[in-house]
């Protein structure tokens, strides 16, 4: 019996082709795209989205998950980082990611555990969440889906942090 060589590269390479390049992990398919080591740091599963931290600069970005891996490409990621002399520093952003939505994320920079986070936009609806990681992501409210995504963080009036005591640790404010 003769084996033929060329046969099994086809199969090999169409194994590849359908199994794609996707990741066991979300961690493991974000760091692909980075020389420097990242750390995720939270990811909102339904919309699949995910918050990671590029030594001071926290990401946020769209995955995509299917076939039991992870894909990330980064062409949707924006990167901020936040600082401040006087208090804790607080980032926070509103942001629209193609094709999925609107949400407002953020980041503490600190070490004391955050517990919930209390967002009032300017049109008087308020929302709140739990942090993870001292990070949050959320979709906002239904009625921003008729406002310009580069007006959004104008429509934001208050952002409170608290600890997980309910103690207020800091808030930013429009």
């Amino acid at each position: 019996m003769q084996i033929n060589i060329s046969k099994i590269f086809c199969v090999v390479g169409l194994i590849f082709i359908v199994s794609g390049c996707g990741y066991g992990t979300l961690q493991e398919a974000v760091q692909s795209k980075w020389k420097s080591p990242v750390k995720v740091m939270n990811n909102d599963p339904k919309n699949q989205l995910v918050i990671y931290l590029d030594q001071t600069q926290y990401v946020f970005g769209v995955y995509e998950y299917k076939n039991d891996k992870y894909y990330y490409d980064n062409s949707q990621s924006s990167g901020w980082t936040s600082s401040s002399d006087i208090r804790i520093p607080l980032l926070v952003r509103a942001e629209s990611k193609k094709d999925i939505g609107n949400f407002i994320w953020g980041a503490i920079y600190t070490d004391i555990p955050v517990g919930k986070i209390y967002i009032e936009y300017k049109s008087g609806e308020t929302q709140e969440t739990f942090a993870v990681n001292n990070t949050f992501i959320l979709e906002m409210p239904d009625s921003f889906d008729n406002i310009e995504p580069i007006m959004f963080m104008g429509e934001l009036n208050d952002v409170t942090v608290y600890d997980e005591d309910g103690t207020e640790i800091v808030s930013w404010s429009n």
